[in-house]
């Protein structure tokens, strides 16, 4: 009994699908810039078409697909989209976010403003860093030591 074989199947291992590389070569200074600052660090997507700078895990900037958005105080923005350098960012058209702004200018000078995104980052300190002091009473600072004298009275008889 003769059996029917199909085409010969190869043995080979398909390749790995390759991510194309989209990283901006105008983010290449700003990083060259920015690689000793302490507590900055870079994170980027699989294929690099978006790629956030972070200081002390605080997101400071980013690019994605072309665009530079920057963290900034809000005068600063409202300034810099006065002198037609970007625009203030949003992530759709309902949401605007403040202090962001999207670079539009091909002028601008992107390692400039990241610079000024990480000292402005720097100066404030981040509200995960700072721990706010309990709040204390009368009633809640008296009310251990009642117990404690308590606990002390009736081991005591």
């Amino acid at each position: 009994m003769a059996t029917k074989k199909g085409p010969a199947k190869s043995k080979a291992k398909p390749s790995a699908v390759s991510v194309p590389d989209e990283a901006d070569p105008r983010f290449e200074p700003v990083i060259a810039a920015l690689k000793r600052q302490a507590g900055f660090s870079l994170m980027e997507s699989k294929s690099r078409a978006l790629r956030g700078m972070m200081l002390h895990g605080k997101s400071i900037g980013m690019v994605s697909h072309g665009r530079f958005i920057v963290k900034l105080n809000e005068e600063r923005v409202a300034e810099l989209v006065t002198e037609r350098v970007g625009k203030v960012f949003s992530m759709s058209p309902r949401r605007v976010s403040k202090g962001w702004l999207e670079v539009t200018s091909s002028q601008a000078d992107w390692v400039g403003l990241a610079k000024e995104a990480v000292s402005l980052a720097s100066a404030k300190p981040s509200k995960s860093r700072v721990k706010a002091a309990p709040a204390t009473t009368k009633k809640a600072a008296s009310k251990p030591a009642k117990k404690t004298a308590r606990k002390t009275a009736k081991r005591g008889s």
